[in-house]
């Protein structure tokens, strides 16, 4: 690569997870963002707490082991030698760490970018969401979390939590997936972060509908997995109902295909197969990123629209009530055609809304930015 084209040349990046794999859009963001940032010239390593599936190793990136970066709440145990990983490094991404300990100690040292992926530095429940299904527009309290917390000593203990993960994130140099995000940010007393969406490339153009519907990511309440299998019951079951992920609600959705976790490659095949994607998410998403994998394969979504998802889910996608979910469903089954036009439209909105060479730059300056900051040291664990 010339080096006109390696704008991180000789930058020593950090960065921080809580785990590393394969599983899930946060997940396979990460590997993203690591992968440019070696192409580009860093110096990358990744130190992470834990470890699902491991993925490929990527070129020009190093990988170490710090358990206690797994541990979700405050705690010094199990990070033996992150104080040498943080004197080695210019600028220290975090992704997805809630220990604040840890947090603190690497905001100290005034090189942190923080990208903020959920809800846990600002809302101690269920991800800015009430137990109807509306979005919370209160500011985390004793009074406003009654509703969703009812038990007292609990409520306190994630309240203390919350609030101690969004002081201890304070100073870093903070980066959302979504406006929506941004703006939950600045409510809590954390404004300016910098809003850098994943980056996708659309895939080949599609001229035949798929033969499936799919469900992905985790089989949890908040992520409306029941809700889009009851909705494709209720429809009829017109094709077959495929369901790439895994939770403690997979032996509920009895009648679906229960594929388990993918790794990327297959979870392209599955993208790529399927008429429709059912995304019926509770909780107010960050962002929705496999919407957006499969918009960019040529997939329509059908969407309830959450949280970040209302940034993207226009074009390509059928925005429904919850109610609605099974009409569109039955709606698209009948109609291959339909399909076919709204995944053409999804792609053309992907390369629009997402360019790799815009948003990779957004991010590379942020970095600059960080790396150009005094003092140069960094805390102590």
């Amino acid at each position: 690569m010339a080096a006109s084209h390696r704008p991180l040349e000789g930058l020593r990046i950090l960065y921080l997870c809580d785990r590393l794999g394969d599983r899930g859009g946060s997940s396979r963001h990460l590997l993203q963002v690591m992968e440019a940032a070696a192409a580009g010239g860093a110096q990358v390593r990744v130190a992470s707490g834990d470890g699902d599936r491991q993925p490929a190793p990527l070129a020009g990136v190093g990988s170490t082991r710090v358990r206690g970066l797994a541990a979700a709440t405050r705690s010094s145990a199990g990070l033996a030698g992150l104080d040498r990983l943080l004197g080695e490094c210019d600028v220290v991404h975090l992704q997805n760490i809630m220990n604040p300990a840890v947090l603190e100690a690497v905001v100290a040292g005034g090189r942190a970018v923080a990208t903020v992926q959920d809800h846990r530095v600002l809302c101690p429940g269920p991800g800015k969401t009430l137990p109807d299904g509306s979005r919370c527009l209160e500011l985390m309290s004793d009074r406003a979390c009654r509703i969703c917390l009812p038990d007292r000593a609990y409520r306190e203990r994630l309240l203390e939590l919350t609030r101690d993960r969004r002081d201890a994130v304070e100073g870093a140099r903070l980066v959302a997936l979504s406006v929506y995000m941004s703006e939950e940010l600045a409510a809590v007393g954390l404004p300016g972060a910098t809003v850098v969406p994943p980056w996708f490339e659309p895939g080949p153009p599609r001229a035949i509908p798929g033969d499936s519907f799919l469900i992905g990511g985790r089989l949890v309440r908040h992520k409306g997995a029941l809700e889009a299998w009851g909705a494709w019951r209720r429809a009829g079951a017109p094709l077959p109902l495929r369901v790439a992920g895994s939770g403690p609600l997979a032996p509920s959705m009895t009648g679906a295909v229960l594929l388990g976790w993918l790794d990327p490659r297959q979870m392209l095949a599955e993208l790529r197969r399927a008429r429709a994607v059912v995304f019926a998410s509770r909780w107010q998403e960050p962002f929705g990123i496999v919407g957006v994998e499969a918009l960019a394969e040529g997939t329509p979504v059908i969407l309830v629209p959450t949280g970040g998802t209302t940034e993207w889910g226009g074009r390509g996608c059928l925005r429904v009530e919850r109610s609605e979910l099974s009409h569109a469903i039955r709606a698209l089954a009948a109609d291959p055609g339909r399909a076919v036009d709204l995944g053409r439209a999804g792609q053309a909105a992907v390369a629009e809304l997402f360019p790799r060479g815009e948003l990779e730059a957004r991010l590379w300056r942020v970095y600059a930015d960080v790396a150009a900051q005094l003092p140069r040291g960094v805390g102590s664990i």
